[in-house]
């Protein structure tokens, strides 16, 4: 485990009229999370309490050891950590033993307003458990289409808005060389190491066949008797997934999801499915085109196991075409985004500061 201590940048200290720290405010996440601490979120509080509170920073490499640090902490209620940066996944787990502090009082008093901004699934799902809110959400983790914009219209092509047009476009342009750049072009890039986020790429098909109202019904099992929603779905999202490999990344199966974007700002790639602000550092000034995920026009029937053609009635959300009739979408949050979490085994004094 790593340790590393965040200090304000120089333009903001001030060492002639800042006192001593009073307090240490101990943050654990994982190890590529660190710099949004000790660079950004840490000097700012820290500045923000005129240098009596000072942000500790502890990482750790890999999701199964942050995950099994926290549930440990909780389970035998060390206290050895103040907040918690993490997917909002670990909740279940840590719930039950009281292992985040109840925040439902401190926003309610303090941040109605800006809580009520964040999007309900978010506030009421993701950060909530049993009524009660345990985590801030820091982002969205929704996944979306990504394309090159100059490729596609090349090509004749507009965003894929199913899974077989997307891998119908993958088939055409792959190998093809694009005389602009004149480089050889990856019909998909999604990287599927193994215990990376495969089950994301995965989730995002399938639930695009097996949920159409909504969250509440489950996308994976049937919230009435949790028997899974696999059958001939699962069978299609496989077949899917076959054509988007064929048409894909020569190293898809040795990398994570740094596979997904590189190719892509290199203007080798043209499609691909990555959380929305993935952008961010990958942008390819007036290329990069960004949609909703794929959906399919074909999504389970419940009682007989088969695919069966998206209507209205079977789908309420869907969104009509005239050319390709209904399309069922389901928006997929993946991991949930980011969370903070105050740690529930530390004193009431620790708690009101961590909840600043």
């Amino acid at each position: 485990m790593a340790n590393t201590t965040c200090d304000c940048p120089a333009p903001s200290c001030n060492t002639a009229t800042r006192e001593e720290p009073e307090a240490v405010i101990k943050v654990f996440t994982i190890d590529f999370k660190a710099p949004d601490i000790t660079e950004l979120m840490g000097p700012r509080f820290e500045e923000y309490k005129n240098g009596q509170v000072k942000i500790d920073v502890s990482v750790v490499s890999g999701f199964d050891t942050l995950f099994s640090e926290i549930e440990n902490d909780a389970r035998l209620g060390l206290g050895l950590f103040d907040v918690f940066i993490t997917p909002p996944t670990i909740m279940g787990s840590v719930a039950p033993y009281n292992g985040f502090t109840d925040l439902t009082t401190y926003i309610q008093e303090n941040y109605l307003e800006e809580w009520l901004d964040i999007f309900p699934g978010y506030r009421e799902i993701i950060a909530s458990y049993n009524g009660k809110i345990l985590m801030t959400p820091f982002d969205g983790d929704l996944l979306h289409l990504f394309y090159n914009k100059e490729i596609l219209d090349y090509y004749n092509f507009d965003s894929p808005r199913t899974w077989q047009e997307y891998n119908d476009i993958a088939e055409q342009v792959h190998g093809k060389i694009f005389p602009p750049t004149n480089k050889t072009l990856m019909g998909s890039c999604i990287g599927r190491l193994p215990q990376c986020a495969g089950p994301y790429w995965a989730m995002q098909v399938l639930s695009s066949m097996t949920q159409t109202k909504g969250s509440s019904e489950g996308s994976l099992f049937d919230t009435k008797d949790m028997s899974p929603l696999t059958n001939d779905a699962l069978v299609e999202t496989l077949k899917i997934f076959e054509k988007q490999f064929k048409y894909g990344h020569p190293t898809e199966l040795e990398g994570c999801i740094e596979i997904n974007m590189p190719a892509m700002k290199d203007e080798e790639c043209v499609l691909t499915l990555n959380w929305g602000n993935a952008f961010l550092s990958n942008l390819i000034p007036g290329k990069l085109g960004i949609d909703k995920a794929p959906g399919s026009q074909k999504v389970l029937d419940r009682e007989t196991g088969k695919l069966v053609t998206c209507t209205k009635e079977l789908c309420p959300n869907a969104v009509y075409y005239d050319d390709i009739g209904f399309v069922n979408y389901a928006p997929y949050a993946a991991f949930g985004g980011w969370s903070g979490a105050v740690n529930g085994n530390i004193s009431d004094e620790k708690k009101k500061l961590a909840m600043e």
